[in-house]
């Protein structure tokens, strides 16, 4: 059973918002996008610059540095997925009213 870490208030994350917290020995970009919630490492696996300011579509978040896209559901490089790792995702929710991450659950 995934252990859950609050890093935030819900209020705190709109929908189309963003927050950057410290969780899991590291930095963490959370998301809002519609109804769900989404963590990755704030750190793009290409060239290790922050991803906390990369612009967000849909479902894609693009490293501000170097042009690379992710996928925010499995961090899987866009661009080049064959040869570039992906970002580190972990399972985030909201539950009573705070944001919350599972680092238990880090992908990639």
């Amino acid at each position: 059973m995934p252990e859950w870490t609050d890093v935030a208030d819900a209020d705190e994350l709109p929908e189309g918002g963003r927050v950057c917290v410290t969780a899991a020995g590291g930095s963490l970009v959370v998301l809002r996008v519609k109804d769900d919630v989404y963590a990755i490492a704030n750190t793009c696996p290409h060239a290790g610059r922050p991803l906390e300011e990369g612009e967000v579509r849909g479902l894609t978040i693009t490293c501000p540095y170097h042009g690379y896209a992710y996928n925010l559901r499995n961090g899987r490089n866009l661009d080049y997925p064959d040869v570039e790792p992906p970002v580190k995702t972990y399972a985030a929710r909201i539950e009573g009213g705070r944001v919350q991450v599972s680092i238990d659950a880090a992908t990639a």
